[in-house]
């Protein structure tokens, strides 16, 4: 219900951050909100779909969609409770049921943008307020670091500490989730950076190495919350971009992107991605402890890994703006890839170990295979 319509920009390229208005539905059963879905739903997986007046509409689309994550960050977005929103996220999918009689799609609910939001998991993971057959396959929430500054790169040090809290409030989540629903499975579906200013026309260009920085975040964050069980950590935007003045845009969250904008080249972010989808394998290798020098883990995080037939893999990222030492005994003639300011928009570059001693320059992202013990 909207006291006035939402009038949306006569310009398709403008951003409208407006639309999250309206509080209260129209059909306080959700009937109507769960036809809206299936309908939705079927115009791009079921060829069309016949609306509320019996009228056939042909679209043939037949997408195949595996996962449907049901809104997103909804304790801001029409500031939903928890109550409001779990009949909602029950209503879409009896709605997506109704009109498509598709019964195999896997869901994800919550979207949380807020933090030690406790009682909603609580409340959510209960099935019991859930209506029959209703899965609870997945929860998503989210995480960003911030920044005091958008051009110091000395600054974004401070990433890391903020993502041990969040790793402690994952703890919380994951205890929780056990209790109640522990087959329920999580993704953490936004994790990054948002600079300051980051869609204030005009703000001052972040520089080269802050990919570095952001991907170096990444990878932390995927080493230490794989430890914690959780089945996917994501990024959120593959294309975010400055104000470009020339295409009327506004900015659009460009410190968040994964690509450079100009050119489509990946940034370090994606690279580092890429490099440890391709380098982990998920079913076989074995996070060992790994121990280093660096007892506080103030400078460098590493991760030790073993795999099948001997296979030994070491990740290692320098969190400091500065060039960083390391000693990995029995690296000699072992293969490093790095992502460091000089990969620029290009892939991890690849050597073969000398010695033992790797400098690592700020923000350095490598993933050490150690030789093998028979080559030693």
């Amino acid at each position: 219900k909207q006291d006035t319509p939402h009038i949306y920009p006569d310009n398709a390229s403008l951003a409208d951050w407006g639309y999250p208005v309206g509080t209260v539905l129209v059909d306080d059963t959700m009937q109507a909100l769960g036809d809206y879905y299936g309908r939705l739903f079927a115009w791009y997986t079921r060829g069309g779909f016949i609306d509320e007046y019996g009228r056939k509409h042909t679209s043939n689309y037949e997408y195949n969609w595996d996962y449907t994550e049901i809104f997103n960050e909804v304790e801001s977005e029409h500031h939903m409770s928890v109550e409001f929103y779990t009949r909602a996220y029950d209503a879409v999918i009896q709605g997506i049921r109704r009109h498509t009689n598709n019964y195999d799609m896997k869901y994800v609910g919550m979207a949380l943008g807020g933090h030690n939001e406790f009682d909603w998991y609580r409340y959510f993971l209960n099935h019991s307020n859930h209506a029959p057959d209703i899965p609870l396959d997945m929860i998503s929430y989210h995480f960003y670091a911030l920044a005091n500054s958008r051009t110091d790169p000395k600054d974004w040090e401070i990433f890391f500490s903020q993502l041990d809290t969040f790793t402690f409030e994952v703890e919380q989540i994951e205890e929780i989730r056990k209790i109640l629903s522990p087959e329920t499975r999580t993704t953490i579906d936004e994790l990054g950076v948002i600079l300051p200013d980051d869609n204030t026309p005009g703000a001052p260009q972040f520089p080269m190495i802050y990919w570095n920085a952001a991907a170096a975040l990444y990878a932390y964050a995927w080493a230490r919350i794989s430890r914690q069980g959780i089945d996917v950590v994501g990024h959120s935007q593959l294309v975010g971009y400055p104000e470009l003045p020339d295409l009327q845009l506004q900015p659009q969250y460009p410190s968040v992107a994964l690509l450079n904008w100009t050119t489509s080249e990946g940034t370090a972010k994606y690279w580092t991605s890429k490099l440890l989808i391709e380098t982990a394998d998920i079913d076989n290798d074995q996070a060992v402890v790994t121990q280093t020098t660096d007892v506080s883990g103030e400078n460098i995080f590493s991760q030790g890994f073993i795999g099948k037939n001997g296979r030994r893999w070491v990740l290692i990222i320098n969190k400091r703006y500065a060039n960083v030492d390391v000693f990995l005994p029995g690296s000699t003639g072992g293969r490093m890839q790095i992502i460091n300011e000089a990969s620029g928009f290009g892939p991890a570059t690849e050597v073969t170990l000398t010695l033992s001693r790797i400098t690592l320059s700020p923000f350095a992202i490598a993933i050490v295979h150690m030789p093998s013990v028979d080559a030693e």
